[in-house]
C-alpha cells in the first residue's frame, strides 16, 4: 500500500525539497539534464551530506533500487528506509521525461 506521494513541481526545477521517509528527513534534489531530456535526483541527508549524484526518473523502477537493499534484504541504512517508485497518475506505463514530469508521483510504499 502506498504511505505517501512525493509530487514534482516541474516548473522549480532545479529545486531542493526536504522529503521524510520513515522518520528520517532527506534533501532530493531535482535537476534535468538536456542531453537526455530526463530529470535527476540528487539524494542528501538533511546535514547537505551526499549520499547519491544524479539518480534517474525511470517508471516503476525504485529509486536507489540497486543501493537499497543487500542480498538479504536488509536495507542501507544510509537511503531511504522504504521503496519510492516514480509512477504516473493515471498508472499508464510511459517513458518518464521532463516534458511528463508533471504527471509523475513518487510512491511511497508502507
Amino acid at each position: 500500500s502506498i504511505e505517501m506521494k512525493i509530487n514534482i513541481m516541474k516548473e522549480s526545477i532545479p529545486y531542493i525539497t526536504d522529503v521524510t521517509i520513515a522518520g528520517t528527513t532527506f534533501q532530493f534534489e531535482f535537476t534535468y539534464n538536456s542531453y537526455d531530456k530526463r530529470v535527476y535526483i540528487t539524494l542528501y541527508d538533511i546535514d547537505d551530506n551526499l549520499i547519491y549524484p544524479n539518480e534517474p526518473i525511470l517508471f516503476g523502477i525504485p529509486l536507489w533500487f540497486n543501493k537499497l537493499v543487500d542480498e538479504k534484504g536488509n536495507f542501507n541504512k544510509k537511503y531511504p528506509q522504504k521503496y519510492i517508485i516514480p509512477n504516473t497518475l493515471d498508472r499508464k506505463a510511459i517513458k518518464i521525461d521532463y516534458e511528463n514530469i508533471d504527471k509523475i508521483e513518487l510512491l511511497v510504499e508502507e
